[in-house]
């Protein structure tokens, strides 16, 4: 079979019997549905005590905090200091951890270990250790080369759209009876709060071996759930703390549906088999309890790696065989030796469907190979075509409503969306959607399924706020704390994807920028629709902007005007500040209003 009709094997009969449904039905009245009953499904309600509060300890010297945050917060005591791998989501959070570990150890932190740039594995560091302790050289903080422009890149380049799609992801807006007695697959339910940085003083690119507090370690690079992500191995008490090689007490993520680059995972079950290398006696990973005895540990790290290698191998079989990602979702199932190892390979957090979707992106890219894909039709008017040729819209209604009563609830939604798509206001299509979607969000095993099928309904309902949800959700990626610590360069080059074409595609200029305190210059050049970013400043700049650091970013972040550090006296401008007034208007507000995810 040609890969150009692969997908569409079934749509003649799919569609006629659509038509036919659709014109035989009867009108229905716009009434409300009812919301389905809240519940949870009963295996990921029966995994929350997994991450009960509790402080583990493994071996002599190792004292793991689990349920404090998503992800846990280590701490390892040497000779005369502990190191902490791994500090929270934010100091709220990460404070309470803290309090619970210092009662089995007052001595000074040495060091700090951030395993990845996930912001649950920094983002409480301000909790444990103050900057003034780092700069000071008192306490070292560890880290992948790469992590510090990892974070960056995630909460500026596409900071706004991952922060919305995170709320999503960890139902961060679904109102207490929908988030009581849940967790998050990985760890407990995510709270609000503003992350802290503090940057990295050592970074490394592959193995490093180094000894604080008398304790000798071992940290090798090990991409996989990120590619920054960093393993630490305590020689002599052989014990691994994974980080999220190993992601916990289920099936990994080997995609997130909020949003990420490329999870290899070839090269992730390629590190899992660095770690088992070690043949470690205790395991610590960064979410869910700790793993005790060499044989359990080296069950956990080998079960984990084969079904990563399966769900790779399997995908690329089928895909070798023409399949397209929808079909690759309904075709490779694990075996029943996988899918019933608990916790481990359960898909409380990621699954088998959402994975294989992103090996194939990964590997071949968005075309399916059928050319009507090429240039199709804008989804909203190709369903008004649909809703036209089946009988309009009480017709596709009445049917959407039938299905739903009948339980075939995601061909209900599948029918709604049609329909909100056509009027983004009807109030009947969108609370049907948002039923349909409750329900399977009641009914899934996974987390984040579960999250993203909620607060979607939510949306559909109108309790989502765009703007305001949004400024919630960024303080994991993008608050002040994180943002006045990005390098000046990094802040003006990340001007350019908000660069409003319109407004400038006759404009030829250039802007320089002189941070007063730290001596950084950089410029950027505004060329017909595009904004060029030059590390030294060219011998002509239209205009030159000389403050402060964080002023500069400050300004260039939107969080201040031209007007407001003018009259405060720390901004000065080489030409008109009119001028520069009018240039940054050309530039979309970091936090724009986003368009929200259901169409």
């Amino acid at each position: 079979m040609s890969l150009s009709t692969v997908r569409n094997r079934f749509h003649p009969y799919f569609l006629g019997y659509v038509i036919f449904a659709c014109l035989s039905a009867s009108v229905t009245s716009a009434t409300e549905i009812a919301r389905p009953e809240i519940s949870i499904h009963p295996e990921l309600a029966a995994h929350t005590p997994h991450f009960e509060e509790k402080v583990y300890q493994i071996g002599g010297n190792v004292f793991s905090a689990v349920g404090y945050s998503l992800g846990n917060v280590i701490m390892i005591v040497g000779e005369d200091g502990v190191i902490v791998v791994d500090t929270g989501t934010h100091p709220g959070e990460a404070a309470e951890a803290w309090r619970e570990l210092r009662k089995h150890s007052e001595k000074p932190v040495r060091a700090v270990v951030y395993t990845h740039f996930h912001p649950d594995h920094w983002g409480g560091v301000k909790a444990i250790v103050s900057p003034e302790e780092v700069a000071s050289g008192k306490v070292r903080i560890f880290a992948h080369e790469t992590l510090v422009s990892n974070v960056i890149h995630q909460g500026g380049a596409v900071g706004p759209i991952l922060a919305m799609r995170s709320g999503y992801s960890f139902g961060i807006g679904l109102p207490p009876e929908d988030r009581e007695g849940m967790n998050e697959g990985i760890g407990p339910e995510v709270t609000q709060g503003i992350s802290g940085f503090i940057y990295p003083t050592d970074v490394f690119a592959d193995r490093l071996e180094v000894t604080i507090a008398g304790v000798d370690m071992e940290m090798v690079h090990v991409p996989s759930e990120a590619p920054d992500e960093i393993s630490v191995y305590l020689k002599k008490e052989k014990i691994l703390l994974s980080g999220e090689t190993i992601q916990g007490p289920t099936l990994p993520n080997i995609h997130t549906l909020r949003g990420t680059k490329f999870r290899d995972p070839l090269q992730w079950y390629k590190s899992i088999d660095r770690l088992r290398a070690f043949g470690a006696d205790h395991l610590v990973p960064s979410h869910g309890q700790p793993i005790y005895g060499a044989d359990r540990v080296e069950e956990v790290l080998r079960l984990t790696r084969d079904g990563i290698q399966f769900i790779h191998d399997q995908t690329l079989r089928h895909m070798n065989k023409g399949l397209t990602p929808d079909e690759l979702a309904q075709t490779v199932v694990f075996p029943d030796y996988l899918a019933n190892s608990k916790p481990y390979l359960r898909e409380y957090y990621g699954t088998v469907k959402h994975a294989v979707r992103q090996i194939y992106t990964g590997y071949l890219g968005w075309f399916e190979g059928d050319p009507v894909d090429l240039d199709p039709l804008p989804s909203v008017e190709a369903s008004h075509r649909y809703v036209a040729l089946m009988g309009g819209r009480d017709k596709v209604l009445a049917v959407a409503r039938t299905a739903y009563e009948d339980g075939e609830v995601q061909w209900a939604a599948e029918l709604a969306t049609h329909l909100v798509r056509t009027n983004h206001d009807d109030r009947a299509a969108r609370l049907l959607k948002a039923a349909a979607f409750r329900h399977l969000g009641y009914a899934s095993m996974n987390s984040n399924w579960r999250n993203w099928y909620l607060t979607s309904a939510r949306e559909l309902e109108g309790d989502i706020d765009p703007v305001g949800h949004l400024m919630e959700f960024a303080g994991y990626f993008s608050s002040p704390d994180i943002v006045a610590a990005w390098p000046l360069a990094r802040v003006i080059e990340g001007l350019g994807p908000r660069l409003a074409p319109d407004k400038t595609l006759d404009l030829e200029t250039t802007l320089a920028f002189v941070a007063t305190d730290t001596g950084e210059a950089h410029a950027l050049e505004i060329r017909r629709a595009v904004a060029q970013f030059h590390e030294t400043i060219p011998d002509r700049a239209e205009l030159t902007v000389r403050a402060p650091r964080l002023v500069l970013v400050g300004l260039l972040t939107g969080r201040a005007s031209v007007g407001q550090l003018m009259e405060q006296g720390v901004l000065q401008v080489d030409g008109s500040e009119t001028r520069l007034e009018e240039l940054l208007g050309m530039f979309d507000p970091l936090f724009s209003p986003i368009r929200l995810t259901v169409r």
